[in-house]
């Protein structure tokens, strides 16, 4: 016996597919199909690649795309591969939507890691006159003057070395 859950006047229900076919010919009862979640689940990854990319949007759109499009194993790891890089730099308002992320193949897409940000002016602040910033020598450990804006990537005058933050 086959059997689908559906919802009517917001209570859920499991019904056969005969009842079904008999209520669905009546103009009287408005009946909305749901998709079971362990289908979602089964849907060869969706389910994880869904709670991976962690963005709850056009999750609809996106599950029809996924069973019409996206069959191969292959596809699939190389998406699940892309997208652990992707959320990684990628705050989630600056994710595209799911269904966006599969229309557009962003998975075939090269992943640009963000610049680490460093805050110069506590690392490395300015000397009296605010024309250099002060760091130390990697290796005698000396206080040198370095350019204010390319300091992390100067070498030090006394011993050749990479300058570390002051502090």
């Amino acid at each position: 016996m086959l059997e689908m859950l559906i919802r009517e006047n917001g209570v859920e229900r499991w019904v056969d597919m005969k009842t079904l076919r008999s209520l669905s010919g009546s103009p009287k009862k408005k009946i909305s199909p749901i998709v079971p979640l362990d289908k979602v689940k089964t849907l060869k990854g969706f389910g994880e690649w869904y709670a991976l990319y962690n963005k709850k949007t056009t999750k609809k759109n996106a599950l029809d795309f996924w069973s019409k499009y996206i069959n191969e194993d292959k596809v699939i790891r190389k998406i699940m591969e892309h997208t652990r890089h992707y959320i990684k730099n990628r705050d989630k308002v600056y994710r595209k939507d799911p269904i966006r992320y599969l229309r557009d193949k962003v998975y075939e897409d090269e992943i640009i890691k963000a610049e680490v940000k460093i805050d110069l002016d506590l690392l490395y602040p300015f000397d009296k006159s605010g024309n250099s910033r002060l760091g130390r020598c990697s290796k005698c450990n000396s206080i040198v003057f370095g350019n204010k804006f390319t300091i992390t990537k100067d070498d030090s005058d006394c011993c050749k070395v990479k300058i570390k933050q002051y502090r």
